[in-house]
């Protein structure tokens, strides 16, 4: 048997393998479930063969592979502008400049950031994903930068003197990066 160009011999391998003519299909997709386009981030061999894959949240066109014109700085909502201060906020307040291990909070971000993504066209999702991700990182220096001058040697996961966060947080140049009032094209203030 050849297996290489024989798909049909290799349904009957795994068939045999599995002790199961009925799950061979299963192996590639073949199911009514998989055939949903709801069906979350499950790429069917048809996704596969298309070009049409999905990321683990069933988001279409954010296959990084040969691509590197993603990387750039594009305009996205407000509300994820928002959303991402929300998430450094939490980081810092709940968890001293850490990410925490609370992986519902980590689910409920991608979350909304895919969902977004999918409101997007195509071709600017990746873009958005890196656009969006500048913007936390850009908040995240920006804060750490802001406490090691007001507490000297401060690692993430130290403590954090209190009402310091506040002060940060309400500090012009941090609520710029969000607002969209910085001198910079639509208050991103981050050079890549």
């Amino acid at each position: 048997m050849r297996i290489g160009t024989n798909n049909q011999g290799i349904l009957q391998l795994f068939a045999r393998m599995t002790a199961n003519q009925t799950t061979s299909n299963m192996l590639f997709g073949n199911t009514a479930l998989s055939k949903r386009s709801s069906a979350g981030g499950r790429n069917t061999l048809e996704d596969l063969l298309s070009g049409h894959c999905k990321n683990s949240y069933g988001v279409e066109g954010m296959c990084v592979t040969g691509r590197s014109n993603y990387k750039k700085i594009i305009p996205v909502s407000d509300e994820m502008k928002q959303h991402v201060l929300e998430d450094v906020k939490r980081a810092y307040y709940k968890y001293n400049g850490m990410s925490g291990n609370n992986e519902a909070e980590w689910d409920a971000y991608y979350r909304k950031n895919n969902e977004y993504f999918k409101t997007l066209k195509k071709k600017d999702r990746l873009s958005a994903s890196w656009t969006l991700s500048q913007l936390h990182l850009g908040i995240s220096k920006k804060v750490t930068a802001a406490i090691k001058a007001e507490v000297p040697g401060w690692t993430p996961g130290k403590s954090i003197p209190e009402g310091l966060l506040d002060k940060i947080f309400a500090d012009e140049s941090i609520t710029s990066m969000v607002s969209g009032k910085s001198s910079s094209e639509g208050g991103m203030d981050i050079r890549i």
